[in-house]
């Protein structure tokens, strides 16, 4: 090996700016859908990385080393027998594809350096890896120009490890080496054309990553930077949602995964408003009809505003029938919908954004969304797709619940609402009657309906918009969705009481994609990846002022 001179030490990584001060202001449910799916696109990474013992104790051994910064890390339980079970789920695209990203590591890493995992890495390796993602920084972008992997492996072996790991790799190839802060990194070039390099760390820790500017950041994290395992609340967090039966363990530095995730550069005050999240943790459990999450997300200590600790979603979902194939619904829509308008994180899911949508409203319609609406929204919420029950049992509609605090006002604004649409478009709004219930109907010529709206109570008002499916919420549901064993499996949770749901019918809701020319299409690969895929349910509930706990299920079809 030849030795190389060491290379000048770069600045110190930059950190995130200070957020400045807010107005104490409480909140209920945070990230409500927008966080849920984070949490799930964080678990399927997890799945789709690597898999031989058991987890030890909440705080994954490679946070110590691992830098505070970073966007993204996937702690894996190494015992095979738990990830050949879960190659057993989905389709026969999807088993192929997940035995694929299993084999990863093992045929672009290690076969074209000659190592096997089984071989060389296993017996002296702990029972669990850390893999994670580091954003490029102004001092690495020259080697780094995107997301920087990082793999770190504890040394249960030292001398196993030296027998089979350190001299083959070191001797097997024209590897150099420098010296960066006393610490020896030995670098090479691979078959795919990029730069490798790996290091140890008091015999504790083997790092390997593809370039020099990540394992530095290692490296400088264990002469006392700040570590992942030093991000506040962080183990406080992990404890809520610990168990020794996990597979993988997931953590989201939420202000660098939006900036990343962003199509768009994000505002001053969206920026300013996502700082106050520290982060999204995650555990994965391998249950009979597919994976568990336990998730939690969490508010950075010197966020100014807390968590209002009220969960008060119950019953909302018993007025939709047991056939609904997506669901949301949450405590509080007023509060949902201001938290969403300040910047919350659910606008890099869902890219709504609730001014403008006033303001094309007013300009529309001189509909005043916020004052003659939300005013009166301050009760539990749904958001549905349901079919239509129609002569050809053909087409779906949307429909929205709100229960209201003052039905005199929801009359009002529904009122103004008809008026508009008769006035301003010519819709021909008219009122009927189902089980004694008044209902108007929205028509456009020659007599085609596409909107309604009514009450199904006293206090819940619902709007419809699609296929006509008034009828399908009036009278009550004989069988409604709480009854539905599908929706149970998805949504049953340990958090009673819980401030709302999600709900998917993958299978029916990809079927209405594929035949539906005004809803948007997915990628091939996201298709086959949601083709593996039964039902997604998603319970949340605040936890207490700065955390918010999720329970994840995710039912996967069996394979053959």
């Amino acid at each position: 090996m030849s030795e190389r001179p060491p290379r000048p030490s770069r600045p110190a990584r930059s950190k995130l700016a200070k957020r400045k001060p807010q107005k104490t202001q409480p909140r209920t449910l945070m990230l409500t859908l927008g966080g849920a799916a984070l949490l799930v696109v964080g678990g399927v990474v997890a799945l789709f990385l690597l898999p031989d013992e058991k987890p030890a104790g909440p705080l994954p051994l490679g946070a110590k080393v691992v830098p505070r910064d970073v966007m993204l890390s996937v702690t894996l339980n190494t015992e095979a027998s738990q990830w050949q079970k879960l190659a057993q789920f989905g389709t026969a695209n999807t088993q192929k594809t997940l035995r694929q990203r299993l084999q990863a590591f093992e045929t672009d890493v290690l076969e074209p350096n000659g190592l096997s995992y089984k071989a060389n890495i296993q017996p002296w390796a702990a029972n669990q890896l850390t893999m994670a993602l580091l954003p490029p920084t102004v001092e690495s972008v020259e080697v780094q120009s995107q997301q920087a992997t990082i793999w770190v492996v504890p040394i249960r072996d030292q001398g196993q490890f030296e027998k089979l790991f350190q001299t083959k790799l070191t001797t097997a190839r024209s590897a150099e080496t420098r010296t960066y802060k006393e610490t020896k990194v030995y670098e090479f070039d691979g078959d795919d054309g990029k730069r490798y390099g790996f290091t140890t760390l008091e015999n504790r820790w083997l790092v390997f990553t593809e370039a020099d500017a990540p394992i530095n950041a290692v490296i400088d994290t264990h002469k006392g930077k700040p570590a992942l395992a030093d991000v506040p609340r962080y183990q406080d967090a992990l404890k809520e949602i610990d168990s020794e039966e996990a597979i993988a363990k997931v953590y989201i530095n939420v202000p660098i995964a939006a900036a990343q995730m962003s199509r768009a550069p994000l505002s001053p005050a969206s920026r300013e408003r996502i700082q106050t999240v520290q982060a999204i943790g995650s555990t994965l459990f391998l249950m009979d009809d597919g994976i568990q999450f336990k998730a939690i997300s969490w508010l950075n200590p010197e966020a100014e505003e807390k968590l209002a600790v009220k969960n008060d979603a119950k019953d909302i979902a018993k007025h939709l029938p047991e056939d609904t194939l997506m669901m949301t619904s949450g405590g509080n829509f007023q509060q949902v919908w201001r938290d969403y308008a300040q910047g919350n994180l659910a606008k890099l899911v869902f890219p709504l954004n609730p001014k403008a949508w006033n303001d094309d409203l007013s300009k529309r319609t001189g509909i005043d969304f916020n004052k003659q609406f939300v005013n009166w929204m301050d009760g539990e919420f749904s958001g549905a797709i349901i079919p239509a029950q129609d002569k050809n049992n053909q087409g779906v509609g949307m429909v929205f619940l709100a229960k209201a605090k003052n039905r005199t006002n929801a009359n009002q604004a529904f009122q103004s609402l008809d008026d508009a649409m008769r006035d301003r478009f010519d819709f021909l709004v008219a009122e009927s009657k189902i089980e004694n219930k008044t209902v108007t109907t929205w028509k456009v010529p020659p007599g085609l309906p596409i909107a309604s709206h009514g009450w199904l109570d006293n206090d819940v008002a619902f709007f419809t918009l699609g296929a006509p499916i008034a009828n399908r919420l009036l009278p009550s549901p004989k069988q409604n969705l709480t009854q539905a064993a599908r929706f149970q499996g998805a949504t049953t949770s340990d958090l009673d009481p819980n401030n709302g749901h999600f709900y998917m019918d993958v299978p029916r809701m990809l079927g209405l994609l594929e035949t539906n020319p005004l809803l948007p299409k997915l990628t091939p690969e996201t298709t086959k990846f949601m083709q593996g895929i039964e039902t997604i349910g998603v319970t949340a509930a605040i936890h207490n002022e700065w955390s918010t706990r999720y329970d994840i299920h995710v039912k996967l079809k069996k394979g053959s």
